[in-house]
């Protein structure tokens, strides 16, 4: 599809309420999600380095279709497990279908065989379910949303928060104050891991287009056209992205960069930028709560 049409059609999908139940029902009617195995084995491998105490808790932020990158954290930890969102897209047809994904995988990897049959064990409870409150419970996960972000959890709760393709999302004017709540709820020594798009969403339907396809637009242009609220990108940079989660007082241990192949053209309202941000489209981190 065409980038200006793409935008022109998730800007009228963002119109009013009712039309972004449309938008969220229409994508609840694809059953099947591919779980990345990439990002999934990056959580684990994230997860693995982190510090955890008991009570062990995770919390997923940004859940989606099919709680993608909770599966196999809940599978394979004796940890609470929880999940949270700002709106209720599950599909659990789209979960459904990826239980044979997820003992694909679960077979390939390097597990003592205790470990990996205990994992089994849960996945047949799961299998065995026939909706997600049945699903939950062999995998002591809990779901929750707000459509403000605020999360409903007490202070010092979680042992590790992580996230994939979600921060880029995240309100700009409200990034500050949820940044603020992500470090209220990490236990102090306990970790965030999260893998940032900073990529122009626009241009994955279009990808004849620059993954910054969007620094060609004004600030205007792109706010009062290309900008939507059902697949909203914030277009904060990498740099201010890390200092605001600095200012909330995490400490940055890992911020690893991709980068775009060509400079893509820059409007003036972007000069500022440096040219490491200018390039960066993907932004892999790990902050801590200093103990």
């Amino acid at each position: 599809m065409n980038y200006y049409l793409a935008a022109t059609a998730l800007r009228a999908f963002s119109a009013t309420r009712p039309t972004k139940a449309v938008y969220r029902w229409l994508g609840n009617l694809k059953g099947t999600r591919k779980l990345s195995e990439d990002r999934a084995g990056w959580v684990l491998a994230r997860l693995a380095e982190a510090p955890m105490t008991a009570p062990t808790r995770f919390l997923e932020l940004g859940t989606g279709w099919m709680h993608a990158y909770s599966l196999y954290p809940a599978l394979l930890y004796d940890a609470e497990v929880h999940c949270f969102d700002v709106w209720d897209n599950r599909s659990y047809k789209a979960f459904r279908n990826a239980l044979p994904q997820v003992r694909a995988g679960l077979s390939e990897m390097a597990l003592d065989s205790d470990r990996r049959q205990k994992a089994l064990d849960r996945l047949a409870q799961v299998d065995a379910a026939t909706n997600f409150d049945d699903a939950y419970r062999p995998l002591d996960l809990h779901y929750a949303i707000d459509h403000h972000g605020a999360l409903p959890y007490p202070d010092a709760h979680f042992d590790v928060l992580y996230s994939v393709d979600v921060l880029e999302h995240v309100v700009a004017s409200g990034f500050d104050a949820n940044a603020a709540d992500w470090f209220r709820v990490t236990k102090p020594g306990g970790r965030m891991v999260a893998q940032v798009g900073l990529d122009d969403h626009l241009a994955h339907y279009d990808p004849s287009r620059s993954k910054k396809h969007y620094l060609r637009h004004s600030d205007a242009v792109f706010r009062n056209w290309l900008e939507n609220d059902v697949k909203y990108i914030k277009r904060l940079p990498a740099d201010t992205i890390i200092d605001k989660l600095e200012a909330a007082g995490f400490r940055i241990l890992q911020a690893e960069r991709f980068r775009v192949n060509e400079r893509p053209p820059v409007h003036d309202d972007y000069a500022g930028q440096s040219e490491d941000d200018i390039m960066t489209w993907r932004l892999h981190l790990t902050v801590e709560r200093p103990a």
